[in-house]
């Protein structure tokens, strides 16, 4: 039977009066520039965008990736990005320092059974007897800069194995690339890279890992930050990302975290695939790369009070960190003590 030719009429008109309102909806979708580093640690923001978690909140997001912590930071803080999720460095605290930037949230820790950094000795140094961390003393081990994340794991190493940092002999190359290139080509000893990058040298017999940071020392290596201005004068937006980015966090964690240990979850294999295609990496890499987050994005507090400490006694910090508005209340949770 033919439908009546006004229904027929009403319904294309609804579909257009839809149609107009969905495109409405979605050109006012508020844009933010959102920085994060290519590695694993950034597969939630990743996947917060892919799920459409920042779609959900009426957010657009341009995630742009970064090769160092500190421009990133540098980013933040003079206002070319609205957010970035990344390893913490003496670069995002001389910027606290001048309080220019904000926590809202956590990003990755190294944790037990999670290989995030690692610990790589060149085959020169292996060869000649560097085969654990007690052998140490009078090597060299190379390091991207000084106040860096793996500077501050190393120094966390050193003092759990009692070695005097100035019987190590510590080369500042400034990149992850300039590091994996030197244990490759043997010019170095040892040195503490991301854990995509120790595994691809272990695997082309460039390199032999001795260890994971986050089985040796654990510590919030990451956070989810803001400028200051944003924190105090876009509440509103800042909850927007903070929802959108807790997904993502959540369906990570759910893909890849099982009872607090590193396990393939009903997710993964999904996951993974966003993640390779977002980084550019193998997916089987990644799986072996994951960095452990909190499915809350809670914070470790206490390390960070750490990490301000450290920084200071090291004398890299240009003047002092307002710990407590740094970790700014409004928006971030804490780890259970």
């Amino acid at each position: 039977m033919t439908k009546p030719v006004f229904l027929s009429r009403t319904c294309a008109a609804m579909a257009a009066l839809l149609a107009i309102f969905c495109g409405a909806l979605e050109a006012r979708a508020e844009k933010i520039r959102v920085g994060v580093l290519q590695t694993a640690g950034s597969g939630p923001m990743y996947i917060a965008r892919e799920k459409g978690y920042f779609a959900k909140e009426g957010l657009e997001a341009e995630i742009i990736a970064f090769d160092n912590s500190q421009t990133l930071a540098v980013s933040i803080a003079s206002g070319d990005l609205d957010f970035g999720a990344t390893s913490l460095a003496i670069g995002f605290y001389n910027l606290a320092a001048r309080n220019m930037l904000r926590i809202i949230a956590a990003q990755g820790r190294d944790a037990p059974g999670f290989p995030n950094n690692g610990y790589v000795v060149s085959n020169a140094a292996w060869d000649k007897g560097l085969r654990a961390f007690k052998d140490m003393r009078g090597r060299s081990v190379g390091l991207p800069t000084p106040g860096s994340g793996p500077h501050y794991a190393f120094a966390l190493l050193l003092e759990k194995y009692k070695i005097p940092s100035s019987e190590v002999d510590m080369q500042w190359l400034k990149s992850s690339a300039n590091l994996t290139a030197a244990l490759a080509s043997n010019r170095i000893d040892s040195g503490v890279t991301p854990s995509i990058n120790a595994l691809s040298l272990v695997r082309n017999n460039q390199a032999k890992l001795i260890g994971w940071v986050g089985d040796e020392t654990p510590w919030q290596l990451g956070a989810a930050y803001t400028s200051t201005n944003h924190a105090d004068r876009k509440g509103e937006l800042v909850e927007k990302f903070l929802r959108g980015y807790k997904a993502g966090i959540r369906d990570y964690h759910d893909a890849f975290v099982g009872e607090g240990k590193r396990k393939d979850g009903a997710m993964a294999n999904e996951m993974l695939a966003i993640m390779s295609k977002a980084l550019d990496q193998p997916a089987e890499l990644l799986r072996e790369s994951i960095t452990y987050a909190d499915r809350e994005a809670r914070l470790d507090g206490k390390d960070i009070l750490r990490q301000i400490a450290w920084h200071k006694a090291q004398g890299l910090m240009d003047g002092n960190v307002d710990a407590e508005a740094l970790m700014d209340k409004k928006y971030v949770r804490f780890l259970p003590e």
